[in-house]
């Protein structure tokens, strides 16, 4: 019996090691700005929808929320939320994930997140 629990155990360990390895590690960039009005909200949700190469913009699933999705090649990139007291950007970025379609919204997006940033 002693040998059966070691090897359990011993198999336990392998796989959390394993596992630990192979789970991606995720960059994340977050930017939190002023919140914005419903119309700016619209034209940043048009700007996504004109710049995203590539991917897929997809909105609120209820209506009545405030934000929006960006996914490239099936894998979520960008989500953009104006619910809460501030308007919230969240970018993830790593190896795994190919963000090249959402450059040019974000190089357009670029001057006012840093001015917002120079203010705070």
């Amino acid at each position: 019996m002693r040998p059966l629990i070691y090897g359990v155990v011993l198999l336990t360990i392998l796989c959390a090691a394993i596992a630990n390895w192979h789970v991606p590690k995720i960059g994340l960039n977050l930017w939190t700005l002023r919140k914005v009005s419903d119309a700016e909200f619209a034209v940043m949700r048009q700007d996504a929808e004109r710049l995203v190469r590539g991917g897929v913009v997809q909105g609120a699933r209820r209506p009545g929320e405030r934000y929006f999705e960006v996914s490239c090649h099936g894998k979520p990139v960008m989500l953009v939320d104006n619910s809460m007291e501030r308007l919230v950007m969240v970018l993830f970025a790593d190896r795994w994930i190919d963000v090249p379609c959402a450059v040019p919204l974000m190089l357009h997006w670029s001057g006012r997140i840093l001015a917002e940033r120079a203010r705070a």
